[in-house]
């Protein structure tokens, strides 16, 4: 904090410290964490799955390490925001990268199964302040301009390193099943950083009766956390249809070798950076028009993947799928950001957190039905385009509906 200064008997008030690009680009980082802790394993499944043969149902055991972050984020977000909002971010956050760090390296050190489960539920709670209050402080530090460019970095620098993480995964994972989790390290610097430059946030305005006396805390806005929460649900849970199971769909249009069918995924992924500039171009159209161009496109996207004659066609129309998955995460954060007021901020991003990573769960289940329904995992993929392409009709409507104005006084 800038130091006061006093002139005749009275003190200016202290200013209010700004941040800037340093608080920026360790968010950004930061943001990363939560990501990485999913996709760093996903490359080492066979070698894990080898290693520790000798597990009861190792098959279901094993692939349920990658997963189990993702399962913390949506049981402790929620909690993670309430602490944040009664105690403060940034001490939060310090704790949270210091048990990420923990339970990712871990393993490294113990070559035990159950210590390896244990490592991978601290890491998720760690994930759970971290991405609760990365998304909280992108809010608190700056206005909306700043917070839009910054959540766009984020979608572009999170993508690239992504690619990154996995090239070295597998790189590490051909050393030993173990030598994966040293990618977990890049925390230690992370945490340093925050520690030396990020700082506890103040409101931007503090609210005040006619008076000057301070206003009362306002409950929590539940309605409005339910409505971020449910459009969060079905946005994501669309989301993850593609990420989840376009490689056994690849596999059904005939691409079955493991390499190949990498570098096809590979190459629709260009489209989330793309997306994430789409998202800072269309903002000034607001939240609601940008939901509806995300649903266009996964309709175009599902339904083309899902009548596709064969994989090249199947590309083509996946990369209009990724475009929009690069819309809709800045997106979402953007729009819950802007619903919840500072004193309830973090409690309204683990609400949101929390029902993101419900979704990559009711995915597959619900992609499930729908295949059994639909009779193949193509006609699943259409039907899901079907499902997108109504909700971009409902998305429109709500956009041109008359709007009542505001009551004003009548002419006597």
């Amino acid at each position: 904090m800038r130091s006061e200064f006093s002139t005749e008997g009275g003190a200016v008030p202290t200013a209010r410290r700004q941040a800037d690009w340093r608080q920026g680009w360790i968010l950004v980082f930061s943001g990363f964490l939560p990501v990485m802790a999913i996709i760093a394993l996903a490359p080492t499944l066979p070698t894990l799955l080898a290693h520790f043969s000798d597990v009861p149902n190792a098959k279901l055991m094993v692939p349920l390490l990658i997963t189990a972050p993702s399962a913390c984020i949506a049981l402790f977000a929620p909690a993670a925001g309430a602490i944040a909002d009664r105690f403060g971010r940034r001490r939060l956050l310090l704790w949270a990268m210091a048990l990420y760090g923990l339970g990712g390296l871990m393993p490294f050190l113990i070559d035990n199964f159950w210590a390896v489960v244990a490592g991978r539920v601290v890491i998720g709670i760690g994930e759970a302040g971290v991405l609760t209050v990365v998304n909280t402080l992108l809010a608190d530090y700056y206005e909306e301009k700043d917070r839009h460019r910054w959540l766009m970095i984020q979608g572009v620098v999170g993508s690239m390193l992504g690619t990154i993480t996995i090239a070295c995964s597998g790189f590490l994972a051909a050393q030993g099943w173990q030598y994966p989790f040293l990618v977990y390290a890049v925390a230690i610097p992370i945490f340093l950083a925050s520690l030396a430059y990020l700082f506890e946030p103040e409101p931007r305005k503090k609210p005040v009766t006619s008076t000057g006396a301070p206003v009362a805390a306002t409950p929590f806005p539940y309605l409005i956390g339910l409505l971020v929460c449910g459009v969060t649900v079905v946005l994501s849970t669309i989301y993850y249809v593609q990420v989840i199971n376009f490689s056994l769909l690849l596999k059904e249009l005939g691409v079955v070798d493991p390499k190949s069918i990498g570098l096809s995924m590979a190459i629709p992924s260009i489209g989330v950076p793309l997306g994430a500039i789409v998202f800072k171009f269309t903002t000034r159209f607001g939240a609601g028009a940008q939901i509806f161009l995300v649903f266009v496109c996964y309709a175009i996207g599902l339904g083309g993947i899902g009548m596709a004659p064969d994989y090249k066609v199947a590309l083509a129309f996946a990369f209009v799928q990724q475009l929009a998955n690069g819309i809709i995460v800045p997106a979402l954060i953007a729009w819950a950001q802007s619903k919840f007021s500072f004193e309830h901020r973090g409690r309204g991003m683990g609400w949101w957190a929390s029902s993101f990573f419900v979704a990559q769960f009711l995915s597959p289940a619900v992609v499930n039905a729908m295949r059994g329904w639909t009779g193949n995992l193509q006609g699943a993929f259409v039907a899901f385009g079907i499902i997108a392409a109504v909700c971009a009709l409902i998305a429109c409507l709500l956009r041109l509906r008359p709007r009542v104005p505001p009551a004003s006084n009548a002419a006597a």
